[in-house]
Formats: structure tokens, C-alpha cells, sequence
């Protein structure tokens, strides 16, 4: 995620363009492969509110998008896909997070009030929250590869765009470091906090496809280490606390994956994006 060693990274970019100057061009490609991508998906699906069912939609189409966007996301933040700053946090993170909640909300329209209705009771709320959970776990059923990359990348992408966030709070005025940013950084820490828990509980999941566990490994394994160091020292804490329930596996990889996070967790250095 961080490019800690910027000038060794621009010799061997240099080095790499003179000896295939075809990398030039699939530099210049890929963040227009996935904008393109990404817009044709989008397209296609529709809102949750007007879209039509995902599973009437051009099946061979959406996987070609997807594929797409899964190899983007495989080079985000290098060259080949570069950040700017809160620009790509725009364009890539926030638009791949409405495509992961379409996807899980997939025919969520089906329980929209008629027009006119009165507001909900206590009761009437219950049983929607209670749809909704049916809705998530059927969609999850459906669409387990397509839910695990865009999750994956949401998750990505947020921690790949933290330590732009942190140079926005530190160039900011100490009038202007207000209550409310202070809180969203906070928030988009906790919420790539409780993705990764949620990916640690589905490596535990007898039925996940080898497929999906290599990507939530990958994944895992990828933003342990700057998530880490982008918590507070009392997040950390509690995201140990919560690998530490987990539900006990045999499976090497998922526990190699929790010893990976839990060392990155039990660092006690606070500098960047954990000072907020």
C-alpha cells in the first residue's frame, strides 16, 4: 500500500519501460480497462431499487467486468494502476462498494412498502431486518465469487487510500481537524476493521470454494500489516480480542492467516493515520 521506497520503485519502472515498452502501454491501459469495466457492470445492474435480478442479466458479461476489476484491483496502487490521493478513493473505492452492497441487496425491492403506506411499526421493522438477513445470506449463496472480490476490494481500497487520508488530516488546519472528521477517519478504520473479522469468520466456512479462501488469504495478507498500523492502539486491542474468538479451525492457511494478523496487531507503534 505504501510506496516506501519511491525512488528505487521510479529506476526500476524506468529500467522496466526501456526494456518492454509495451509496459508503458498497459500502464496507460489499466485504470481505463477498469473504468470501463466498472461502468459497463453498472450499467448493466441497474440500482438496488430499479435493477433487474442479477441472475437475469448477461451472465458472460458481468464475469468478463468482473474479471476485469479483479485484475485492476491486483495492481492498484503500483504503476501499472497509481492512486491520487482522494481522486481514486472516489472513482475506484466508492463505486465498488455500491456494486458489493448491490449484490448483496439483490432483489431487496421486492419488499418496498406500496406508496402511501404508513410508516412502519416496531414490528414491521423487525420483519424487514429480519427479510433483509434472509435476503444477504441467499445473495451470499448466489453470488459468493463476485461478493468476495468486490468485498475484497472495498476493503483493499480503503486501505491502499489511508495514508492519503492521513496527509489530508495533517495538512488541515488545527481549527479545521474538527469532531467529524476525526469520526469518519475513525469509522473507515473500524469498517475495514470488521471486514477483515468477517473474512477471518468466512476462512472458517467448510463451504467456501478454494477459489474464494486463496483471495481471502491474499487479501487478509495484504492489508494485516497497514491496517495495523493505521488502528489506535485500544482498535487493535479489540480486533485481537475478536480473531481470538474465532471459531476454532484445522486449517493451516486460515491459521497461518490469524497468526499473520495477530503479530501486525501486537505492534504498539502509533505514527500516520493511528495519531487521529
Amino acid at each position: 500500500m505504501i510506496l516506501r521506497t519511491a525512488m528505487a520503485l521510479l529506476s526500476a519502472a524506468l529500467i522496466a519501460f526501456a526494456a518492454a515498452p509495451g509496459l508503458a502501454q498497459e500502464q496507460d491501459s489499466t485504470p481505463a480497462a477498469f473504468a470501463k469495466a466498472l461502468a459497463s457492470l453498472t450499467e448493466r445492474l441497474g440500482t438496488i431499487e430499479t435493477g433487474p435480478d442479477i441472475e437475469a442479466t448477461d451472465t458472460a458479461a458481468n464475469a468478463a467486468d468482473m474479471a476485469l476489476i479483479e485484475q485492476a484491483f491486483d495492481v492498484l496502487g503500483t504503476p501499472a494502476f497509481p492512486l491520487d490521493g482522494l481522486a481514486t478513493f472516489e472513482s475506484v473505492c466508492e463505486p465498488i462498494n455500491r456494486l458489493s452492497v448491490r449484490h448483496l441487496l439483490d432483489g431487496l425491492s421486492a419488499f418496498a412498502r406500496p406508496p402511501g403506506s404508513p410508516p412502519p411499526t416496531p414490528a414491521d421493522t423487525g420483519v424487514m431486518v429480519s427479510k433483509v438477513r434472509v435476503l444477504q445470506l441467499r445473495n451470499a449463496a448466489r453470488y459468493p465469487d463476485e461478493i468476495t472480490v468486490l468485498g475484497g476490494g472495498v476493503m483493499r481500497c480503503m486501505v491502499k487510500h489511508f495514508p492519503a487520508l492521513t496527509t489530508f488530516l495533517a495538512d488541515l488546519p488545527e481549527a479545521e481537524l474538527t469532531p467529524t472528521r476525526l469520526k469518519g477517519a475513525d469509522g473507515m478504520r473500524r469498517g475495514v476493521a470488521e471486514a477483515l473479522a468477517g473474512f477471518m469468520i468466512s476462512l472458517r466456512d467448510p463451504t467456501i470454494s478454494p477459489a474464494n479462501k486463496a483471495r481471502l488469504n491474499a487479501y487478509v495478507a495484504e492489508v494485516a500489516a497497514p491496517l495495523a498500523a493505521a488502528l489506535t492502539p485500544s482498535m487493535r486491542a479489540e480486533l485481537a480480542a475478536t480473531l481470538a474468538n474465532l471459531p476454532p479451525t484445522q486449517d493451516a492457511e486460515a491459521l497461518a492467516t490469524t497468526e499473520l494478523v495477530q503479530a501486525a496487531l501486537a505492534d504498539t507503534t502509533c505514527e500516520g493515520l493511528c495519531r487521529y
